[in-house]
């Protein structure tokens, strides 16, 4: 396995075999496992779930299990397991798993050590990196939760060869999310590579690149920051995505990366409505036509429920004094502006009518 980053402790390989020695050589008798459903059928969980036995514990991954009910539910399966304070608690799964995962490890005991092994390549690139635990709220998406860092996440790219092609595109939102607010080089592999060429030539190099680029936002851990690597900004696309989510009851209906990507189109448009001469939003639209990502928002977003989606904002955790930190690209950058929830509803309203 190659090492990403010795301080967070990110690795990655392109081989079963790593992640089958890595669990024989860490996985003790006090350990809990947690895994998606979904990954059961391959050969590799198989023999994970054989070393693993009574102490594998198998969900569904999807944005429902982001609840105070199955948060509830797993962690008293794992105090009937019986574990201690040296106990490690290992994820195999998406953004779902290792999110809920990582609240339950935080929690339980006051803090157990989180292995995380994400299988998705949004769950690669963005939600396995930077500490962010959390659930869901009937109010809004990641209003329960808390910060602290896996002990470990190791990377299989493997796992995204059983993927479907709706969540490799879902992965992408994000990646295309880091090339927009600062980084050139994912720009040009993404803009200058057809789709096919990326997933055959490119990818570990663009899941190590995004990495790389979290990292460099997650520096401000708390996302108290508000300077050029603030860790507010990773939330491009995400203000208005997290509503359009939230929206929907997190049914499914609409992914992450989905809603994401028409938070991003919607968040361009209101940069340019404010001057910020940002990226060509052209240019923004082609490369999320060319992952399959959706570019129209006016399902989601329109003038019957844009009132509504600025609620959901107002009560968002970036939202304070009747104000939200909005993430806007400026030229090539991105950028928190401080916006008063009046008049982004005045802005929204425009856009959408």
């Amino acid at each position: 396995m190659k090492i990403i980053n010795k301080s967070n402790n990110i690795q990655i390989t392109d081989l079963d075999l790593d992640i089958l020695k890595f669990i024989k050589q860490n996985f003790n008798n006090s350990d809990i496992m947690i895994i998606d459903k979904s990954l059961i059928k391959l050969s590799l969980i198989k023999k994970i779930v054989k070393i693993c036995s009574t102490r594998a514990i198998i969900i569904a991954g999807n944005e429902n299990i982001k609840s105070l009910n199955q948060y509830c539910r797993i962690v008293e399966k794992i105090l009937k397991k019986g574990i201690n304070r040296n106990s490690k608690l290992f994820s195999f799964g998406g953004g779902t798993i290792g999110d809920l995962a990582g609240f339950v490890s935080s929690t339980l005991l006051r803090g157990i050590k989180h292995i995380m092994i994400p299988t998705t390549l949004l769950a690669m690139v963005d939600s396995s990196v930077g500490g962010k635990n959390g659930i869901n709220s009937v109010i809004g998406k990641n209003l329960i939760g808390n910060f602290q860092l896996p002990e470990a996440i190791i990377i299989n790219t493997n796992f995204l060869k059983s993927l479907p092609k709706r969540e490799i595109s879902c992965g992408f939102a994000e990646i295309i999310k880091y090339a927009f607010i600062h980084n050139k080089k994912l720009k040009h592999l993404m803009a200058n590579n057809t789709f096919y060429e990326i997933k055959k030539k490119f990818l570990k190099e663009i899941i190590i690149e995004s990495v790389f680029t979290k990292l460099k936002y997650t520096k401000d851990f708390r996302e108290r920051k508000t300077g050029r690597y603030s860790r507010a900004i990773l939330n491009y696309g995400h203000t208005f995505g997290h509503a359009i989510e939230s929206m929907n009851s997190f049914k499914g209906t609409v992914k992450h990366g989905e809603a994401v990507a028409m938070g991003m189109i919607f968040e361009m448009k209101i940069s340019s409505a404010l001057n910020l001469k940002p990226n060509s939003i052209n240019d923004l639209e082609n490369m999320l036509r060319k992952f399959d990502l959706p570019v129209s928002y006016k399902k989601y977003i329109h003038k019957d429920n844009i009132s509504k989606i600025i609620k959901k904002i107002s009560s968002d955790k970036k939202s304070f004094n009747k104000n939200t930190n909005l993430i806007l690209i400026k030229k090539n950058t991105g950028i928190v502006k401080k916006t008063s929830l009046l008049k982004l509803s005045e802005l929204s309203m425009k856009l959408v009518t």
